[in-house]
């Protein structure tokens, strides 16, 4: 397979999965409206916005690593949204 294809293939497949995750975290705090779910979904939406990004122009996102700083941290506040709402959750079922 080309390079180039494969580099394309590779790009949405990063951005695609962003977007299922992040339609799931949407659908799952408009039943809940969980405070934990919205910081999930905004955690999510900035570093889809990073990977969008990082597809157009992944050589100036690089030369500024305060900006890949920003993106994991953005990895960590969906994790940390997800996290406390499973922990909510769990607290009120038996």
């Amino acid at each position: 397979m080309d390079q180039h294809l494969t580099q394309i293939l590779q790009m949405a497949s990063g951005v695609l999965g962003g977007l299922i995750m992040l339609a799931a975290l949407v659908l799952l705090w408009w039943k809940s409206h969980s405070p934990w779910l919205l910081l999930a979904v905004a955690g999510e939406a900035v570093s889809l916005l990073f990977r969008l990004a990082y597809s157009v122009a992944a050589g100036a996102l690089a030369s500024i690593p305060m900006l890949l700083m920003f993106w994991a941290l953005a990895g960590l506040l969906t994790a940390a949204g997800v996290l406390g709402y499973a922990i909510d959750e769990s607290s009120k079922r038996p």
